[in-house]
């Protein structure tokens, strides 16, 4: 009998700390109103290591400034800072109010490090006039930051991932961005994204496509050691800066058709399978380093019509494809 009630009381402490563990959690929660009231406040928002366990929907900002007929802004002018938090809804910059689109402008610095969104993102059309910080953020569904502008000289995605679909197109980025060692499991694109400042993307894992067709690089674009298991798109592009895609593995299908390359450009110790095409590539500067470029033997090489500008020849290639297209 005092054996059981031994057992008994052992239970009731543990299912007492169960409940207890449970009640932490909870009120690790915080609900997205308290969010938008501290901003409307006009205080700097941080928020640290905690859940906010419902939609958050930053047009709901107070301060709104009319543009047009169809066509206003959701102002803040503090900064938004959260750390290590994860967001258990939708979070939102991007809607509709009284028949009007309302987008929102960050007059500050713009802070998710370290993240976890579980539902959808979609930050498109947003400005942000300070740094931009998504290191470490993880994106569980698809996340969308499409027609945004960054006009702060820092942008990091350093160590993100992405597990859906990933979308910064039609974006102007007045400084650098950073995504190395970034990690994408779906779609990535870039597509008609004006890149002012370095672009890193050096140790980037893509399992699925990669579009960067359109883009503008304005300064260097670093893809060193990264790896595209889906097909690797950067058509009709301009790459002013340096372009290193060195060490970098090819796994499906490359593109870089009719695009200008007014710096050096290196494909040194890549590998790549598929097609290779570089169709009507145009290099203003020196031919690409090729040096211990492989290909493997199902591959295709295209350079149809590819050309150093200044020596206006066609591309002299030199690797070990079996297959080439004229």
């Amino acid at each position: 009998m005092k054996k059981n009630i031994f057992v008994l009381f052992c239970l009731l402490i543990f299912i007492s700390s169960c409940s207890a563990a449970s009640s932490d959690a909870v009120n690790n929660g915080i609900k997205s109103d308290q969010v938008i009231k501290t901003i409307n406040k006009g205080k700097p928002l941080l928020i640290k290591d905690k859940i906010i366990t419902d939609d958050l929907d930053f047009t709901r900002i107070s301060n709104h400034e009319v543009f047009s007929s169809s066509l206003e802004t959701a102002c803040t002018d503090v900064p938004v800072t959260f750390l290590n938090c994860i967001f258990m809804g939708k979070v939102t910059a991007n809607g509709l109010e009284a028949g009007r689109q309302v987008r929102v402008h960050f007059g500050r610095t713009l802070t998710f490090e370290a993240c976890d969104f579980r539902q959808e993102v979609n930050f498109d059309n947003i400005i942000v006039d300070g740094d931009v910080n998504f290191t470490g953020a993880i994106f569980r569904q698809q996340a969308r930051l499409n027609n945004i502008t960054f006009n702060g000289r820092n942008n990091w995605f350093t160590a993100f991932s992405s597990e859906k679909y990933f979308s910064m197109q039609e974006a102007l980025l007045q400084g650098s961005i950073d995504f190395f060692k970034g990690a994408v499991k779906g779609k990535i694109s870039f597509q008609s994204t004006e890149i002012r400042g370095i672009a890193r993307f050096s140790d980037l894992e893509c399992d699925g496509s990669s579009d960067f067709s359109l883009v503008r690089f304005r300064d260097d674009a670093l893809f060193t050691y990264s790896n595209f298991s889906g097909d690797f798109r950067m058509t009709n592009a301009l790459v002013y800066g340096r372009l290193d895609l060195n060490s970098c593995e090819f796994q499906a299908n490359t593109y870089l058709s009719n695009t200008h390359f007014y710096g050096n450009v290196n494909f040194n110790k890549s590998s790549a399978k598929g097609v290779f095409d570089l169709s009507d590539a145009c290099f203003h500067t020196i031919s690409p380093d090729f040096s211990e470029f492989s290909m493997e033997t199902s591959g295709q090489l295209n350079i149809k019509g590819a050309r150093v500008v200044h020596s206006n020849d066609l591309l002299p290639l030199e690797t070990n494809q079996t297959s080439v297209t004229n």
